[in-house]
């Protein structure tokens, strides 16, 4: 585990001594463990620059580190002084919790929007239990009118779906609204 995991999010050391990663909400949450384990990335590879990062350096600096993501991939990362969620496909990065506690109080408070929780249950109640590292990417994405329902939503790895989403975040980014926009390869 990175040292500056712990000063950063001071806590997080020892809930990882306590639980080394884990998933809630029926998987719509994943925590990473510090190091690889079950599939999951542990936290340096997740946050290796020359992975999935390298696509969003703008969107999202290098002094966020991402210790979680919800169902749909979207990371909560913290820096020296918050936590905050990054949304891959937008590239909006919102201010959640300016510590460990306020994030997890936050969490067990709006659960089912902030995690994706009601499509996990659903999801997973008619297809199969999700993985760990894998999260449901739309068929149609939503920033181009897709729905919030189980039938525009498959399963993709972790790390390809965060690539995936940078695709959509770069197509997008710089495009003004109502101008047509062309992806190749989403699903």
């Amino acid at each position: 585990m990175p040292d500056s995991i712990s000063v950063k999010l001071p806590g997080f050391a020892q809930l990882l001594k306590l639980r080394n990663g884990f998933t809630a909400f029926e998987s719509a949450l994943v925590v990473f463990p510090a190091k690889d384990a079950g599939g999951v990335l542990g936290l340096e590879c997740w946050n290796a620059l020359s992975g999935w990062r390298q696509k969003y350096l703008e969107a999202l600096p290098a002094e966020f580190t991402c210790f979680a993501h919800d169902l749909f991939g979207g990371q909560f990362a913290a820096s020296a002084w918050e936590i905050v969620k990054f949304d891959p496909e937008t590239g909006e990065v919102d201010h959640y919790a300016s510590s460990l506690e306020e994030w997890a109080d936050r969490l067990l408070l709006n659960y089912s929007e902030d995690t994706g929780w009601p499509l996990a249950h659903e999801w997973q109640s008619l297809n199969r239990p999700l993985d760990p590292c894998e999260r449901l990417l739309p068929k149609q994405p939503f920033i181009l009118g897709g729905d919030y329902i189980v039938q525009n939503l498959v399963p993709v790895e972790a790390e390809e779906a965060m690539n995936k989403w940078a695709n959509i975040f770069n197509a997008i980014r710089s495009v003004p609204d109502g101008v047509p926009v062309t992806l190749s390869g989403w699903l």
